[in-house]
């Protein structure tokens, strides 16, 4: 995000701290969409995710005396989120896993045939890479690329120094990058 939102967002914490529903409304409005990605990056279940973000909203208005004006807000939601999404994984007791996640990984004669593909097989092609990213490079990567937070407010939200942010991102891009050059010989080589 750029300055003169993370100044609004600031302006929004100062008004939602003095019971201003006009502001926490707009602050919710802001960031809704992409906190229900987010928690259902942890949760893989939309309906969970929708609770996990309704909780963590409903929590920030009952402690909302409490907003620190000197931190952001933005990482405080995103954490609060995350902590949510945490506590209803627990509750469920069994992780129910994406049938992706949990499907063998793909050979090389499991490969989509090329006169199929098109730009939204290709961009499906990049999520399913994603969704096979480590853990904690996913949730980096997700962060910074989907929802537009900075290596600090990532620091804070994953509770890890910003190098280790960066680290995560780095090995993130170069995995998703070679997926991305064997894709394209197969491709190459099936043409010839």
């Amino acid at each position: 995000m750029n300055l003169k939102t993370d100044e609004h967002i600031a302006k929004l914490a100062v008004r939602i701290r003095r019971s201003d529903r006009k502001a926490f409304d707009e602050l919710f409005r802001m960031f809704y969409p992409g906190l229900v990605r987010f928690a259902q990056s942890y949760t893989r279940d939309k309906a969970t995710a929708y609770d996990v973000v309704q909780d963590a909203f409903v929590n920030l208005w009952q402690r909302r005396e409490q907003i620190d004006g000197k931190l952001s807000l933005k990482s405080y939601i995103f954490t609060s989120v995350k902590n949510h999404s945490l506590n209803a994984i627990r509750k469920k007791s069994t992780i129910t896993l994406d049938s992706d996640l949990t499907d063998d990984q793909p050979d090389e004669n499991n490969i989509i045939p090329f006169e199929e593909t098109s730009q939204n097989d290709l961009r499906e092609l990049f999520s399913e890479w994603i969704r096979q990213l480590p853990d904690r490079q996913r949730e980096a990567f997700e962060l910074s690329r989907f929802d537009g937070l900075d290596h600090e407010e990532i620091a804070d939200v994953m509770n890890v120094s910003p190098k280790t942010v960066n680290n995560h991102i780095v090995l993130a891009l170069r995995t998703l990058k070679d997926c991305y050059q064997q894709y394209k010989e197969n491709r190459k080589n099936h043409d010839e």
